[in-house]
């Protein structure tokens, strides 16, 4: 097994973050088994392949990220893990 991770802030809520995590999951064609109104700081999912875990926590002015994939196959656990953490930095909030 192999695990790729990485972390980062983004200037956000934490449920505009989650929501991101889950549309970054779906846009990968994912599964999502947490999901992002559950109630708590991650959204899972994943396929037969490989599983994605991104863990959003408040902080002072902001929310730290970790987005973190595994998979029997480390190319494809690498390219989850930035797949996903790009789709969540380069979103915009528009208000």
């Amino acid at each position: 097994m192999y695990a790729h991770w990485g972390t980062f802030t983004k200037n956000d809520t934490l449920g505009d973050c989650l929501g991101l995590a889950q549309s970054a999951l779906q846009s990968q064609g994912f599964q999502v088994w947490d999901l992002a109104g559950d109630g708590d700081y991650q959204v899972i999912g994943g396929n037969n392949d490989v599983i994605a875990n991104i863990v959003c926590v408040p902080q002072s002015g902001n929310i730290w990220l970790t987005v973190s994939a595994y998979s029997t196959d480390s190319t494809l656990a690498e390219r989850t893990r930035n797949d996903v953490r790009s789709f969540i930095v380069n979103s915009i909030r528009i208000d």
